[in-house]
């Protein structure tokens, strides 16, 4: 368990206690939800759209808590109240000493698309070795951060976080309460380029992962990335480079699928094969873990089993089967034209097999002015190649992309419902079907429908 002086809290957060603070007594964990204080916590209300925190101050009172960060007095209180101007830069302030007391390993995962996944099965991986903590799901914003760095406690011996954007100056915020000694950025996409305008600005707020990092810590850096130069040309501290190119340090040759779309492929030479993931990007995402890994003293066959076993979140390449048997490839989490060019690419393999396959593609939010551009790229891309026997498209602007492909056996829908049960009656037992959407759309619907 650790401990903080509850007046060193006081001092972190540079608020002002409407009582005095006693020198001799000890906080013992900090949370933002009222369910969790327990004896020695100390809440921090935050003041959301449909919650205020401040309302559960006498509760948390009641639960054991030893004092509230809050940004107004909340009367016939007993705990001291330690009144600061925001209670979000007060949460991180708190993460940041928090952090400060582990000599830990922290491993800071970005980029447009993949980074939960990548996250994940870096956690896997170093679980062969280390007492590993990770993030949870979601818990990657100026909020979640913060929180998940505060369940950070003696017993662990590395951590894995994940920084999410959506405009300038978050990840900078993120990477100086987290102090990275390992940061990855998986690849420089579109997501986001709806605020920041161009992959040259989203570029740029990637890299201010860079601002926390000192010059003994390491970056890894995709080779094959377009701004693969313009971000090590920022860094202060050491590079590791992977991907399919020859001067990448980590060097992915030999890919391949098998029929199941499981990859198999070899690391600086070392054979890898992944039966429970699809897609050819999982090679990129093993070359992560397999870097960060070896940096950190994990036996290479240890990494290789458990690269072996690492199964892939739900709706994000995870795959399941319907119930007449067709192959799942379920990518409804979430979507980006880089994401949806890779499943594409993976499913024209399947394709290039004997496979009848199936394209269920949903529309690409939070695009702004590139959307038209965006959704007929895809088009394109599936016009040329090994088209797919039935292409399904769903939401307004994925039209777009059933227009562009020029493909005769093309349905459109506009909601998920509707697809789904056009495709009960037209998926067949040997099919293998992609479902990739952002999560708006909802095409964890379709999945659902099919599997049941």
């Amino acid at each position: 368990m650790m401990t903080i002086p509850l007046f060193e809290a006081l001092v972190a957060v540079g608020g002002r206690s409407n009582k005095q603070v006693s020198a001799t007594e000890y906080l013992h964990s900090v949370t933002q939800n009222s369910s969790e204080v327990k004896e020695g916590s100390l809440f921090v209300a935050l003041k959301g759209q449909r919650v205020d925190g401040h309302a559960f101050i006498k509760e948390v009172e009641s639960q054991g808590a030893v004092a509230a960060v809050v940004e107004y007095e909340v009367e016939n209180v007993r705990i001291p109240q330690f009144i600061v101007p925001s209670s979000v830069m007060a949460l991180g302030d708190l993460a940041r000493i928090w952090r400060g007391r582990l000599n830990i390993p922290v491993i800071a995962v970005t980029g447009s698309v993949g980074k939960t996944s990548t996250k994940e099965m870096i956690a896997y991986v170093l679980e062969a070795k280390f007492e590993t903590h990770k993030s949870r799901k979601n818990y990657n914003n100026e909020i979640g951060l913060p929180i998940e760095l505060m369940n950070l406690d003696q017993k662990h011996q590395c951590s894995v976080v994940e920084f999410g954007m959506r405009n300038f100056n978050q990840i900078n915020y993120l990477s100086r309460i987290a102090r990275p000694n390992i940061s990855v950025i998986t690849n420089i996409g579109m997501s986001h380029i709806e605020i920041l305008g161009s992959r040259e600005n989203i570029a740029k707020a990637k890299a201010e992962i860079l601002e926390g990092m000192d010059s003994e810590a390491i970056l890894i850096l995709n080779r094959d990335d377009d701004f693969y130069d313009y971000i090590k040309a920022l860094s202060r501290c050491e590079v590791i480079s992977f991907g399919m190119s020859p001067e990448a340090d980590i060097s992915i040759s030999d890919l391949y699928l098998n029929e199941k779309a499981n990859p198999g492929f070899k690391l600086n030479g070392l054979p890898i094969e992944m039966k429970n993931c699809v897609g050819r990007h999982q090679a990129y995402n093993a070359a992560v873990a397999y870097a960060i890994a070896t940096e950190m003293g994990v036996p290479q066959e240890d990494i290789v089993d458990r690269l072996a076993t690492f199964s892939t979140p739900d709706r994000r390449g995870s795959f399941s089967r319907s119930k007449n048997g067709a192959l799942l490839l379920d990518n409804t989490y979430n979507a980006a034209p880089d994401s949806i060019q890779s499943s594409l690419q993976t499913l024209s393999e399947l394709a290039e097999k004997g496979k009848r396959t199936i394209a269920v593609i949903g529309e690409m939010l939070e695009l702004g002015a590139y959307s038209e551009e965006a959704h007929r790229h895809i088009g394109e891309i599936i016009a040329g190649m090994n088209e797919p026997a039935l292409l399904i498209t769903v939401g307004k602007h994925a039209k777009l992309i059933g227009e562009e492909a020029r493909k005769m056996n093309w349905k459109h829908f506009e909601n998920a419902a509707s697809a789904a049960q056009y495709l009960l009656t037209e998926v067949a037992g040997d099919d293998i079907v992609l479902l990739q959407g952002s999560n708006g759309v909802g095409l964890d619907v379709v999945v659902k429908a099919l599997e049941e």
